[in-house]
Parts: C-alpha cells; structure tokens; sequence
C-alpha cells in the first residue's frame, strides 16, 4: 500500500501513523507532526495556514513495523463537545436536550461515525491526551529531533478552554456513553 494514496496521516522516516479523532485536539497536534514530516496524500499535514490530516481512521493493515499515535479525551467530554459543535438537530444546548441527543440524534449516521471513530483494534504506542497534550508529546520518542520543550509548550497550548462537560450528565447519560464507548474508556485510560 503506498503511503501517498491513502488517508493516513503517516512519517515515512519515523515510521509512525497518527489517528487524529475529531474534538481531540488534532489541529494542535497536526502542526507539531508537519515539522516531523507527517503527510496525508503526499500532503504535510500543516503547511501555509493549511491543514493537510485526515480524522477518518482505516485500519492500519500494510504498515507492519509502524508505531502507532493517537489522540484522544475523555469521552464524556468529547461526546458533549461533538454535541455542542456540530448537533444542529437542536439550537438549545441544555441538559435536556444533551439527553436528547445521546438517546435520539447520537444513534443516527454521521453523530454516531464522529463519536465511535477510530475504531482501533490494537493499543497505541503513544496516547496524546487533549488534557495532558503537551506531556504526551514530550514524550514521544523524535520530538525533540526537531522541537526544543519550550517550542512543544508554545505549539501545544490550547487558546481555548476545555468545555465544563459535567453538569451535562446525569447517570443515566453517563451509562449511554459508557456502554458505547467502553472501549475508548479502557485503551485510553479514562475512569468512568
């Protein structure tokens, strides 16, 4: 499979796949792999004010030997920002209509490939938590062929805030996306 005909965001040289699922702060990360070499199609995934990734997440089958990184965040949080960002079904944004979303707009197409993507079958070597971005990227093995600490913080920083998602929940909504994302839970490391 050739690396510049797919929708991996994939360094040849490091000999890494990065999965990028939306609402995880993927375009922070995307700018940080662009000096490492990450391209998607042939196409540095950061270049000119230009993002270049992909978030879909094929299965990483011909790309035996690659280390694989992935973002990820809490899946209450992250289910509750795909919500409030891209759930047009509802232009209020209560509790209410959260619940709604979680037992009628979540089960239908789009909403639902957002929330369960990527659907990985095999540990990351590397985790980039959106809440410990800039650790999790200290700790990857060629961050610092290129990027000094200091250059990681500046790049990694978030201008906007983490959206509170807890008043959002009830039991009831907690168990809905546990039960669906359980697996995200485990691989990722996030306690119900």
């Amino acid at each position: 499979m050739g690396v510049g005909n797919t929708e991996y965001n994939v360094s040849e040289k490091y000999k890494f796949i990065w999965l990028a699922p939306e609402r995880t702060g993927s375009r922070k990360v995307a700018e940080i792999l662009g000096y490492y070499g990450f391209v998607n199609k042939g196409n540095i995934l950061f270049n000119s004010g230009k993002y270049n990734y992909s978030h879909y997440s094929p299965n990483i089958d011909g790309f035996e030997g690659y280390k694989l990184i992935c973002n990820s965040r809490n899946p209450y949080s992250r289910v509750y920002s795909l919500f409030k960002n891209f759930y047009y079904g509802s232009k209020d944004k209560s509790k209410e209509s959260f619940k709604r979303y979680l037992t009628e707009g979540l089960p239908q197409g789009q909403m639902m490939r957002m929330v369960v993507n990527p659907p990985i079958t095999v540990k990351p070597d590397y985790i980039i938590r959106l809440e410990y971005m800039t650790d999790d990227l200290l700790k990857l093995p060629f961050i610092f062929d290129v990027l000094t600490e200091k250059q990681v913080h500046l790049l990694s920083h978030h201008e906007k805030p983490i959206d509170s998602w807890e008043e959002f929940y009830d039991e009831e909504s907690k168990t809905i996306v546990y039960d669906l994302l359980k697996y995200q839970f485990d691989m990722f490391g996030y306690e119900k």
